[in-house]
């Protein structure tokens, strides 16, 4: 009935998800033979879905950070950087940051900014000016992919109509890295026919790419700035830390489309 991919995390989960765009549409919970739905998908949750508390601690608090995966208790203390573990401060210093789906079929890694990453050309992206407010015009280039003092890259989050259709989800968490940056397991340039990579065209000139296999959401990129790659952040190795701070430089003055979502159907 529908065109769907499975796969499973574990011998108790089954996820189900678009064999064309990669959207994330069910999760099976085997133990008790329950579905988990999507909400990316919705046309709307207002009044059907009710925030019950994070699934750590089964509390109402506010989201808190955690240093690493399931297990781990370490929390990441608030805006304070400097004073993660010991063992995250040394991977501070490392010059590639790695990247892989969850079946492995995508790898990758990032490089750490060059003289060739500003080279790169690009129109402001929508998280830092509104198309439907103002131009996007970059006329003088101003890299502003690039941040603190250019160690680390821009990243921030979109809840447009493309993305949550894309991935299943309501949020999704990009990094803005020039494809100069971007490289294969192997060293070489990136390649976006590489291992599991499956492309999907959203819209005229806008490219996708998503693990054909396990469903991972990877790779944004458009015709307007081919230079600039968008690059999910939940691919990257979970030693850094959700938020991968050591690398990435969040925009957090505006989520990107949660207010006018609707708008930006184009991207």
């Amino acid at each position: 009935m529908y065109n769907l991919t499975s796969y499973s995390t574990s011998d108790r989960i089954t996820r189900y998800f678009c064999s064309t765009c990669g959207a994330h549409c069910f999760v099976q919970w085997m133990p008790t033979a329950s579905w988990h739905l999507a909400t990316g998908l919705w046309d709307r949750t207002e009044g059907i879905i009710k925030w019950t508390g994070c699934k750590w601690d089964g509390s109402k608090r506010e989201l808190r950070r955690w240093m690493l995966q399931d297990g781990d208790n370490e929390l990441v203390p608030e805006g304070i950087l400097t004073s993660l573990s010991e063992k995250l401060a040394k991977d501070e210093s490392n010059l590639t940051l790695k990247a892989h789906c969850c079946c492995g079929g995508v790898k990758f890694s990032l490089t750490r900014p060059t003289e060739a990453s500003k080279a790169a050309r690009s129109p402001f992206p929508d998280l830092m000016v509104p198309y439907h407010s103002d131009s996007p015009a970059n006329p003088e280039n101003t890299t502003w992919w690039l941040r603190e003092h250019n160690t680390k890259y821009l990243a921030g989050t979109c809840a447009c109509t493309s993305c949550r259709e894309s991935s299943g989800f309501d949020i999704q968490p990009w990094a803005f890295v020039p494809r100069c940056n971007i490289l294969q397991e192997d060293g070489k340039p990136l390649d976006f026919s590489s291992g599991t990579l499956k492309r999907y065209e959203s819209s005229s000139g806008v490219h996708r790419e998503f693990c054909g296999r396990c469903g991972a959401t990877v790779f944004w990129h458009c015709d307007e700035r081919p230079d600039i790659i968008d690059v999910s952040v939940g691919l990257f190795d979970s030693s850094q830390g959700a938020r991968v701070e050591s690398w990435l430089d969040w925009w957090t003055d505006r989520d990107r489309g949660v207010l006018t979502k609707c708008i930006f159907s184009y991207w």
